[in-house]
Parts: structure tokens; C-alpha cells; sequence
């Protein structure tokens, strides 16, 4: 089967998991814009992005040529919300199937919200999909927010391939010299996104805390995504605690990296406002490493707190006294991390998933094409181009 999927070439999930489904056997075409990371067993298109009108039209007619010539059998979508999604959904290759993320569906995600236009488009890649693809139970009532559209929704975690995320002390020492860390340092690792939703500034405000009980403790923060402007301000923060070069900054580290991150650290933290299930969260697990999260309802499906993941508020003393727990109880990590394992395995096995999501591409394509609505507007989709 032929499969033409859209999503953006820095999304490390986007392109992992079309990897995954063309070891399916499938045929696989990835179409985006921009700089696009490595992926090996599929085919990728990609243009520079434009930066005026004129460029923009001329993309877009590039991007659907680049569509339309595979002749898919179905599109897949990684992202309701983006600017690729609303030009793909006005090529007219149906069915569609799109994978809601939920920053997408959640505005409460996005600094200031949601714009008109991007709310509007948004909807309408909604209505027009015949499959949604969610990560997590708690991003359903959102769906239903939008519009009813749980209806045609079914769960799918992706999660992680054993075979790349686990365990590995070799690993884990080639990062501490790496980073130049000494053989006494014990490493709390931020794997989010460095940008303010996730709240990384209260992991800094903890350390204080956390060093007072264990001078060891270092605090190193991945630079996936990061806003110039939160970073500055991090820095800053850091300085003026006085923490020196027990907050490291370790730019963006490249995924095949993370195995060996993970396993350097004692405790992952994550904290977000706001949170589907994320990968981060399932990778920890696989690779061992004891997980503390934010007390956010969307993790209950897949953690039980104090047996697979820690939970705590959203306060730099509260994560302060849990990571410090954490860190003076090597067996209680160890259960903690063996349990978290078990769990992993059981609702986020990348391989499983992907045979899931395999069915429900051969369903979808078993029902044939059908005519696009052709509800989409060619200027809402040049407009998100050049935000």
C-alpha cells in the first residue's frame, strides 16, 4: 500500500513512525517543508520554506504536485493543527487519517491561544479526516470540544521500540564524558522541549533544595525546540541561585542519543502545565529511569503513582523533596524503575502499536477513495505558510 504522509521534517515521532510502517511493507512518501532529519526506508520530499506570498504559492503547488504524483492509497497527517496539514488536506486524496497530538487540540498549549485562522483550520482537517489517531484517553473530551469528533477517534501510544530504548551503562558513561561530568555526579535530566509550557524554570528553583541534601546533584536540560528568550531567562535564574555549573545546558540532543541520556540519569523530571502522553515519558520507563511528573489527570492512564511514576505538584519545593527522596532511596528507584518497565511494555510497545495502526490503515483503505469535500480554503493554508 501506498501511504503519503505529511508532518514536519524536525519531528523526530513523525518520521520514526513512518520508518516503523513501511518495515511494515508498506510504501511510504514523507512530504514537508524545511530541514528534515535523517530517516532511512522511506522517500522525502521536502522544499525550502517560503517567505513571501509569490514563494508560497509556488510551494504549496510543489507540495500537492509532490502529493498527488505518489497517487496514495490513503494520507496520514501528524498534527491536526499545522500548516503542512491544511495544505495537504486540499489535495483531495481520501481517505485521511491524522494523528492529533495534543497541542493541536489543547489551545491552552499555545501562548495566547489559538488564532482564528489556526482555530479554523484546525477544525476543519477535524471534520474532513475519516481516522484520529490519539495518544491518550484525555484527549478525547477535546476532540468532543472541537466539534464531536471523538466518534471516529481510536487510542494509539506508538510508544517505544525495546529494541532501541533501554538500559545501557556503556551508554551512559560515554554521556558523562561527554558532558564532562565527574564519576560523583548524579544527573536529574529535563527531556521536554525548553519552553515555558513546560515549566523548566521550576525544575532550576528546586535545585537549591535538592543540592542541600545531595551536593551531588546535577541538573541537565535538553534544548529540543528551545526559545531563545526562556533559555536567556534560565540562564539568568541560574546565576542568580548561585548554582553554577550544576544546571548544565546540553543543546539538542540528537534522538539516538537519548538511550544513553536516560541511562546516565538517576530521575527524569517532567512537569508541564499541560500534557497529553508524551514520548519522553514512555522512553524513561523503557531505559529505566524513575519518572517524576506533574500531577496532570492524563498520565493516570498509564501510571499509577508511587508504583510505576512519582506524581507531584507543580512547585519548585514539591519536586525539590520527591526528586531528593528519590535519590537517597537506591532500591526504592529500583523497584520504581523495574515496575515502570513492566508497564511500558504492556500499553506503549511501538511494535504492537504499529501492527494496530496497520489494521486500521488496510480498514480505512478497504473502503476506497471517496470525493474531498473540498471544504478547504487555498488562502487560510498560504496564510499559516507564512506565519
Amino acid at each position: 500500500m501506498r501511504i503519503a504522509v505529511v508532518g514536519s521534517g524536525r519531528s523526530v515521532h513523525a518520521l520514526s513512525r513512518s520508518v516503523a510502517v513501511a518495515e511494515r511493507g508498506h510504501e511510504v512518501r514523507f512530504v514537508t517543508a524545511g530541514e528534515v532529519l535523517p530517516a532511512e526506508g522511506i522517500e522525502v520530499r521536502t522544499r525550502p520554506l517560503p517567505v513571501h506570498p509569490l514563494a508560497a504559492a509556488r510551494a504549496g503547488r510543489s507540495f500537492l504536485a509532490d502529493l498527488r504524483s505518489f497517487r496514495p492509497h490513503l494520507l496520514h497527517l501528524h498534527y491536526a493543527g499545522s500548516k503542512l496539514g491544511t495544505m495537504a488536506a486540499l489535495s483531495g486524496i481520501r481517505p485521511m487519517a491524522v494523528t492529533v497530538m495534543g497541542g493541536d487540540v489543547l489551545p491552552e498549549q499555545h501562548t495566547g491561544g489559538l488564532s482564528a485562522l489556526e482555530r479554523r483550520a484546525t477544525r476543519r482537517i477535524l471534520e474532513q479526516s475519516d481516522l484520529l489517531l490519539v495518544k491518550s484517553e484525555a484527549l478525547l473530551p477535546a476532540l468532543d470540544a472541537w466539534g464531536g469528533f471523538s466518534a471516529k477517534a481510536e487510542v494509539v501510544r506508538w510508544g517505544v521500540d525495546p529494541a532501541c530504548f533501554r538500559h545501557d551503562p556503556a551508554g551512559a558513561e560515554a554521556m558523562r564524558a561527554r558532558f564532562g561530568l565527574s564519576p560523583r555526579d548524579r544527573v536529574i535530566l529535563s527531556p521536554r522541549a525548553l519552553a515555558p509550557l513546560y515549566n523548566i524554570h521550576l525544575l532550576v528553583e528546586a535545585m537549591p533544595e535538592v543540592r542541600a541534601a545531595v551536593p551531588e546533584a546535577l541538573l541537565l536540560l535538553t534544548e529540543y525546540n528551545a526559545r531563545d528568550d526562556y533559555r536567556d531567562s534560565l540562564r539568568r535564574r541560574v546565576a542568580a541561585l548561585g548554582l553554577g555549573d550544576r544546571v548544565r545546558f546540553a543543546g539538542a540532543v540528537p534522538a539516538k542519543d537519548m538511550p544513553a541520556l536516560y541511562s546516565l540519569a538517576e530521575v527524569a523530571a517532567c512537569v508541564p502545565s499541560s500534557d497529553g502522553l508524551p514520548q519522553s515519558l514512555f522512553e524513561a520507563m523503557a531505559c529505566g529511569t524513575p519518572v517524576v511528573l506533574g500531577r496532570l489527570s492524563a498520565y493516570a492512564e498509564v501510571v499509577s503513582d508511587g508504583e510505576t511514576a512519582v506524581l507531584v505538584d507543580l512547585a519548585p519545593a514539591a519536586i525539590a523533596s520527591t526528586v531528593v527522596r528519590l535519590m537517597l532511596d537506591a532500591p526504592g528507584r529500583a523497584l520504581l524503575a523495574a515496575r515502570a518497565l513492566e508497564r511500558v511494555r504492556e500499553v506503549a510497545f511501538l511494535p504492537r502499536e504499529v501492527d494496530r495502526v496497520d489494521r486500521l490503515y488496510r480498514d480505512l483503505a478497504a473502503r476506497g477513495p471517496r470525493l474531498s469535500p473540498r471544504q478547504g480554503r487555498l488562502i487560510d493554508a498560504l496564510g499559516l505558510l507564512l506565519r
